[in-house]
């Protein structure tokens, strides 16, 4: 007579021979209170590293002799004189902005877009470094771009080989030069206001002390000299002349002698 097991754990008949339940999986033999093996814990899963960004663009410094708010206030001057519109701040030690460039050589007439970074710290006693950077905007490149691909479609009609070479060659420059070329020429327009605005890194110098002015000269002495005595006896011998020729009447010669004798 065959006689049939029941699991000790859920009461599940078992088939004879059999080694395990086939309901909860019980090892056969084991008692009520029997547990599993815990199965060894899953291994931890990776983590995806961070997307990478495109990569920093250009950067360039100017230290000036002041405190950091005056130079944070200095260099957010010289960002709207060279054309960019600040959207963040948190003064006095950092800013972002964004800065637009247009030439017809490397854009083509288009305007290439760039977001600036600003970083002030200060270096020492009385002196702060202000940090420009700038990076490309590549949703401007998109007109610049495309603009060169009709070029080439235009052109690939007759010259297929020769297009896709001047293709290459004008996407490779027009990428390198908005984002080197013409970053670097926009910050150096930035640093250029910045010291334009009387930051500039060069020690002030002191003008020198004005020299005392010469004393004015002495006022002339009211007293007369020979000289001018004998010009005024001159003269009134000369009246006298004119007298005895009748030239001029006797009241005028005696009026005029009376002026020249109060000078001496």
């Amino acid at each position: 007579m065959t006689t049939s097991t029941n699991c000790s754990g859920c009461g599940a008949p078992m088939t004879p021979g059999a080694q395990f339940c086939g309901a909860c999986g019980l090892r056969l033999g084991a008692g009520a209170g029997a547990q599993q093996t815990p199965l060894p814990p899953l291994p931890p899963i990776p983590q995806m590293p961070r997307s990478l960004s495109m990569g920093g663009g250009p950067t360039q410094h100017a230290t000036l002799n002041c405190e950091p708010a005056d130079a944070f206030a200095q260099a957010l001057r010289a960002i709207t004189a060279t054309g960019g519109q600040v959207s963040w701040q948190q003064a006095p030690t950092s800013a972002r902005f964004m800065i637009g460039k247009k030439d017809f050589m490397n854009t083509g007439g288009f305007t290439i877009k760039y977001d600036g970074d600003l970083q002030v710290q200060k270096t020492g006693p009385g002196q702060t470094t202000a940090r420009f950077s700038l990076k490309v905007n590549w949703g401007s490149y998109v007109p610049l771009g495309a603009s060169t691909v009709v070029v080439f479609l235009l052109m690939s009609y007759y010259f297929v080989a020769l297009g896709l070479l001047f293709l290459i060659a004008i996407l490779a420059y027009s990428a390198w030069a908005v984002s080197s070329q013409l970053p670097e020429s926009l910050l150096q327009d930035i640093i250029r206001n910045l010291q334009a605005g009387g930051a500039s890194a060069a020690p002030s110098q002191t003008p020198p002390p004005r020299s005392a002015p010469p004393p004015p000269p002495p006022p002339p002495s009211s007293a007369p000299t020979p000289n001018d005595t004998a010009s005024i006896v001159e003269q009134i011998k000369q009246l006298a002349g004119l007298r005895d020729a009748n030239a001029i009447t006797n009241e005028e010669f005696e009026a005029k002698k009376a002026e020249l004798l109060k000078r001496i």
